[in-house]
């Protein structure tokens, strides 16, 4: 490749690499007193260029930057005979072994030099990593470059993170768990939520087909009344409810259901699965018409969405109350601008005033909401348009979760939506497949009154 003869080439015959992969060379202070004070200890390694008297930096770019203004002439190496391929994994190679270097940086570093044509056992010979580690770095390049911009503004996700996203198989799920992650742990604990429901979702499925091969009948009813001689089904004793998340046991639902004679009705979902028989003591009632049951169950329905809705401004509530000044001041000022301008479109949204809370006798809440009347004055103005909104979000008369013909009030749950997502910024945040989140993302079945 060279003689190794070191020789003094002067800097304005020098140019940096057009393909070097490192575009910053970080921070060159320091590098740049330990040349003004004892000048370059490494050669630089430089190939010329195929037309023209100037040679192309190969090795040394930090160097060459560092010394503009201390240094005229450099200590160089040339290089001949290197296609410019072998120049670009050389650059690549000498790159990936600086300490300095991101996941991130070397995750690109590796996905340039698989496209130059190594492999994943060629990577690790040359630059000295692991295959297990190459392979870890590689796989942070499936994911989406704006959810990585995005989620540093919070924190700097850790080797254990990625290594923790590569178990979400869906990529797309990866980037989102990415995007919406506010540390590491939340990260890593929503990754093992995300894997614990995939575990119910698929506990579930195997569970129905089971009841299913067994005759049993799946009930599209939201609950099974048990209680109360006129109830029109009763519990089986022989069949506990089942948490979807403890492992599947199919062998015990075929011992139970020997002793069963009665025909058995079931209802899945990702939290639980239960169990019925007909009510045999059950009184005969005069059959309603469709119209009537379909007003009681839109009845029905209404009252369960309107009583999840307060619980969940309830929990706004608790969240808001307990938002400290010192957390609102440690916002970036992107952020607090961000944040400010979100609320305030929710209350555009929604037909709703900016002023102070004054539609205390209009409120639906379990909450002690008269104890922020004498300080709201004094709350900073972002934790007073959380309270605003809150406040509109929990008005009996207003923005309930369905309209006068059982339609979804979409304005409503954009609202709750969006007001959600910003005090995930602060911390609160529901578990994953928690009921209260399929409330207010509108896909809860107590949205389908239908009557067949």
């Amino acid at each position: 490749m060279n003689n190794n003869k070191i020789i003094m080439m002067s800097r304005s015959l020098l140019v940096p690499h057009p393909d070097n992969p490192r575009k910053d060379l970080g921070d060159l202070s320091e590098l740049r007193e330990s040349i003004r004070e004892h000048g370059i200890m490494q050669n630089l390694t430089i190939v010329p260029e195929e037309d023209g008297d100037y040679y192309k930096i190969l090795i040394g770019h930090r160097r060459f930057a560092a010394s503009e203004g201390i240094l005229d002439e450099l200590p160089c190496v040339v290089a001949k005979g290197l296609t410019n391929r072998e120049q670009v994994g050389i650059m690549l190679c000498e790159n990936m072994q600086r300490a300095d270097l991101t996941y991130i940086e070397q995750a690109h570093g590796f996905q340039m030099m698989m496209d130059l044509g190594d492999t994943i056992e060629t990577i690790s010979q040359k630059t000295g990593f692991s295959k297990a580690t190459v392979k870890h770095r590689l796989a942070i390049n499936e994911l989406d470059p704006d959810a990585l911009n995005k989620v540093k503004k919070w924190f700097e996700p850790t080797i254990s993170d990625f290594i923790a996203l590569e178990k979400v198989k869906d990529v797309e799920k990866r980037n989102e768990i990415l995007r919406d992650a506010l540390n590491s742990q939340e990260l890593q604990e929503d990754v093992e939520d995300y894997l614990e429901e995939l575990e119910r979702e698929s506990n579930v499925k195997k569970y129905r087909e089971l009841f299913l091969s067994l005759g049993w009948t799946e009930s599209k009813e939201s609950y099974f009344y048990t209680w109360g001689e006129d109830a029109k089904y009763k519990e089986v004793k022989e069949l506990p409810r089942i948490n979807p998340k403890d492992p599947f046991d199919g062998e015990a639902i075929k011992a139970a259901s020997a002793k069963i004679t009665a025909p058995v009705f079931f209802k899945c979902d990702s939290w639980s699965i239960t169990f019925a028989i007909k009510n045999p003591n059950i009184k005969k009632e005069k059959k309603k018409t469709k119209e009537e049951l379909l007003a009681e169950k839109r009845a029905a329905c209404e009252k369960f969405l309107n009583e999840k809705r307060i619980e969940m401004c309830d929990l706004y509530f608790e969240q808001i109350f307990a938002i400290s000044l010192t957390t609102i001041l440690e916002l970036k000022g992107e952020d607090y601008g961000f944040i400010t301008s979100k609320l305030c479109q929710i209350l555009i949204d929604l037909g709703a005033t900016m002023k102070s809370p004054d539609k205390y006798y209009n409120i639906k809440s379990h909450c002690d909401y008269d104890s922020i009347k004498e300080e709201f004055p004094k709350y900073d103005i972002l934790k007073q348009l959380m309270f605003i909104v809150w406040e509109h979000l929990s008005s009996s008369y207003e923005n309930k979760l369905v309209l006068w013909n059982f339609t979804k009030n979409m304005q409503a749950l954009k609202a709750h939506q969006e007001f959600y997502k910003i005090l995930n910024k602060f911390g609160f945040r529901l578990e994953k497949g928690h009921y209260l989140l399929a409330v207010i993302n509108g896909t809860s079945e107590y949205y389908n009154a239908e009557v067949k």
